[in-house]
């Protein structure tokens, strides 16, 4: 079944100035030995902080979900490069979002997941579940409200991620390596390819969120930052010290897109050049 999508402006979030100097002072230092620092660039100022984001990176568009104060999360979608800005309506209580290598985003809400593509919204075959988490890489991976386990759906039929069975799980990705990395209230946990012991990497920070770049590494953030796993029970090193982080995705160019309390940032990486900072 095929839904019409509806479109209408979102008066609620604020659309920033388009100003792209091409030099700018840091904003924030970085342990990434590939990088100077980073430049700040605020997106979207916006009055309730969206929690999931993805971006379909053939158009550079963005897509996050936020809380309209009702209760119930309402997907929105902003073109990073021309800045228009609209908000979908046809998935209830959006809460969860995820993109795959062919552009398409799909929705996950309190009555299964949807795929959004050309122009149109379709369900797919994973009804009557409320969706917390959402993850493609091959499959569709996902994680059900409210006992937060960890499923994927394939050949038509919903399966219990066997890796991270019996764990409650608050976010999950997985590596180009088919490791598996997830997060819950105790910390941060790696999952070898089809084996199922955990390890812990991380007892603290509190993670709150993670996702993986466009050449498959991962990435965590919380509060205090923005950390990257290098290797796989090795290495979990911070690389931006900002504060506030609750979410995180990458843009086409494999820049930082974050999420805080009141806004939607990048993070544009600078390399120095004599006395001032240059793009990279």
């Amino acid at each position: 079944m095929k839904l019409n999508l509806l479109l209408c402006f979102l008066i609620n979030i604020s659309l920033l100035p388009d100003s792209k100097p091409s030099i700018r002072y840091c904003d924030f230092t970085t342990n990434d030995r590939s990088k100077y620092c980073y430049a700040k660039e605020i997106l979207l100022a916006i009055t309730h902080s969206p929690n999931q984001l993805a971006v379909d990176k053939s158009s550079n568009t963005l897509y996050f979900s936020f809380d309209m104060g009702q209760g119930d999360f309402v997907p929105a979608v902003f073109n990073m490069d021309n800045k228009k800005l609209t908000v979908l309506n046809g998935v209830r209580d959006a809460f969860a979002l995820a993109s795959d290598d062919s552009s398409n985003i799909y929705f996950g809400g309190n009555n299964g997941i949807y795929r959004y593509e050309k122009q149109s919204l379709k369900q797919l075959n994973i009804k009557n579940l409320d969706i917390w988490w959402l993850y493609i890489r091959n499959n569709i991976y996902f994680i059900k409200f409210p006992n937060l386990e960890a499923h994927y759906y394939k050949n038509m039929t919903v399966k219990e991620l066997p890796e991270l069975k019996g764990k409650v799980v608050h976010q999950f990705v997985l590596d180009k390596q088919g490791n598996v990395f997830f997060i819950n209230g105790s910390g941060l946990y790696g999952v070898r390819r089809g084996r199922h012991r955990d390890i812990m990497l991380r007892d603290n920070p509190k993670f709150l969120g993670m996702a993986t770049d466009n050449n498959g590494d991962v990435y965590v953030c919380s509060e205090d930052g923005i950390y990257v796993v290098s290797k796989m029970v090795i290495k979990v090193k911070k690389i931006v010290n900002v504060q506030g982080v609750l979410g995180l995705t990458f843009d086409k160019l494999n820049n930082i897109v974050y999420t805080n309390a009141y806004e939607i940032v990048r993070l544009v990486p600078m390399t120095r050049k004599r006395s001032l900072f240059s793009f990279v």
